[in-house]
Order: C-alpha cells, then structure tokens, then sequence
C-alpha cells in the first residue's frame, strides 16, 4: 500500500510540474492572452491574467518588449526595441515610458545614448522632477 501511494505521489507531483511548466507557452493576439499595444501585438510568450498579458512576458509584433506587463500594457520595468534598432530600458506605465531609463538610439557609426527620467513618454531631464 505505501509503495502505491508513494507512486502516486510522485505520479501527482510529475502532473503538477508539468501543467507549472506548459502555463508559459506562447500564445498570439487571438488567443486568450492580448497585449494592449498594436505594436508589439502578435506574439505573447508569458503569464498572464483574465485574459490581458500580466506578469513577466514577451511580446513580439513589429516592435518587441519583454519585461513587467499589467492588464496587457508594458507596466514596470521592461525593453522596449523599436523595428530599426533603437531600444529604450527602464520603467513604463501603461505602455509609456515613465520614471528613470535609458533610451539608445542605434547608429551605423556610433549609437547615442540618452539616460534620465521620463514623464507621459516624454524625456524631462537628468533630473527627477515628481520626487518633490
């Protein structure tokens, strides 16, 4: 009797390990998980929640982001690569550049680099301006 429970203890276990495992496959647009940007719609590789990218993913469209994801948006910290090269790596809110990163903007030459704090997508500054 102990050799059959413990067979189907392990049994279990091994079942439990797999569906853990196959959660993380990769769905696109019209499967049940959505990224909420048209850009980086297509393919969704991720956790995810009531069916909205939410968790650590990747998504791949004409543009890739992989990182932090909340209710289908980039929305933490995360690396958005835009199509031609230039990428941007730091913090997001809703889909937008929000808080301290870096933005490199890719060159055949010599890329640029721009680091410090953005607000609604837009760069402000080296300095914080919201820590007052």
């Amino acid at each position: 009797m102990r050799s059959l429970l413990l067979v189907f203890g392990i049994t279990l276990a091994t079942l439990v390990g797999l569906v853990n495992r196959t959660s993380r496959v990769i769905v696109s647009e019209t499967a049940d998980c959505k990224v909420r940007l048209h850009d980086i719609a297509g393919s969704y590789e991720g956790e995810c929640h009531k069916g909205k990218a939410h968790g650590i993913g990747k998504a791949i469209g004409k543009d890739t982001y992989e990182g932090e994801f909340k209710k289908g948006y980039p929305d933490g910290k995360g690396t958005y690569t835009w199509i031609n090269g230039d990428y941007f790596e730091g913090s997001f809110v809703k889909g937008q550049r929000e808080g301290e990163g870096k933005m490199v903007y890719a060159s055949v030459n010599a890329d640029s680099v721009l680091t410090g704090y953005w607000e609604d997508d837009l760069y402000q500054g080296t300095e914080n301006s919201s820590s007052d």
